[in-house]
């Protein structure tokens, strides 16, 4: 067996780092949810981002980076200002509604959509094994957002909350393999910073608008906590070290790491929720699971 490369480890290491980050996030934003609303969180988490990145590109000098090529700007600044938000948004709002471990769970499904969508849109290449893993995901995600009550499909309790996860997976796929394109293209710090710092303005505004106070203002120190975790940790940090390890590799390898999120949710889920898992969600993730398993696979001669 090959070594791998010390530059190809720190990329795996920063692509570990970022899942287990957004692992840990499920359980941190739901105990978050206890006091704030979905929109709150996402303000908050995006102020303490925004602040955190600004600081990071000053002391770093990097701020002569932060020029955009004119033909990129709108999309650029469209991502900046929909992108994270509707990603998050979706997000806590159906983690306001299932578990921490079911949104996780689903999330683990991601990479099989990067695969497939990183092979229609940037011509990776996509094998019957790839295929396979995307058919035992697919029926594993059906599972966990039934909870095995096929009877149930109507939208409220839990199912409603993993349709909204569901739907928030999906659009990640996507919106990563449209960052692997832009990053192949812009330096990927000026990227991240756009992203995590103009993602805050609609959303304070917002909050304001609906509250007339700043979101972070007299909130118990426990959730301002859990909001500087999830600004700096599951923001700053896991953004950054996503976007490069997605500048470096291929989207559909990239998408990989995403298979770690379930297993540092649950940990952190069971530690400090009392979360179980259910049977459903196990069996689940047992499907999702084997279809990473098959979509790895080579599966002959290119």
């Amino acid at each position: 067996m090959s070594q791998i490369p010390a530059s190809r480890k720190l990329v795996y290491l920063a692509l570990t780092a970022s899942a287990c980050l957004w692992g840990g996030g499920f359980a941190v934003a739901k105990f978050a949810l206890r006091e704030v609303s979905p929109l709150e969180l996402l303000a908050g988490a995006s102020i303490f981002s925004a602040i955190t990145q600004v600081i990071w590109t000053v002391a770093r000098g990097r701020v002569r980076l932060l020029g955009l090529p004119r033909p990129f700007v709108p999309l650029v600044v469209g991502l900046a200002l929909a992108g994270q938000n509707v990603l998050n948004g979706l997000t806590y709002l159906g983690l306001a509604y299932t578990t921490a471990t079911n949104a996780a769970l689903l999330y683990g499904f991601s990479p099989v959509l990067i695969a497939v969508l990183a092979s229609l849109l940037l011509g990776e290449r996509f094998t019957v094994w790839k295929l396979a893993g995307a058919a035992a995901g697919f029926f594993g995600v059906v599972l966990i957002i039934t909870q095995g009550q096929l009877n149930s499909l109507s939208l409220h309790g839990v199912l409603a909350g993993n349709l909204i996860v569901f739907g928030a997976t999906v659009y990640w796929a996507a919106y990563s393999v449209i960052t692997r394109w832009v990053t192949q293209r812009i330096p990927v710090e000026t990227y991240s910073f756009y992203i995590l710092t103009l993602g805050a303005v609609p959303l304070t505004a917002w909050v304001w608008l609906q509250k007339m106070r700043f979101p972070l203002v007299g909130l118990h120190p426990g959730t301002l906590l859990a909001l500087a975790f999830m600004g700096i940790g599951a923001g700053t940090l896991a953004m950054n070290f996503w976007n490069w390890g997605l500048a470096k590799i291929e989207a559909a390898r990239a998408g990989m790491f995403s298979y770690l999120e379930p297993v540092f949710a649950s940990l952190v889920a069971m530690i400090f929720l009392s979360e179980r898992l259910s049977l459903p969600s196990l069996l689940g993730a047992a499907m999702v699971f084997g279809g990473i398993y098959l979509s790895t696979q080579q599966g002959g001669q290119r």
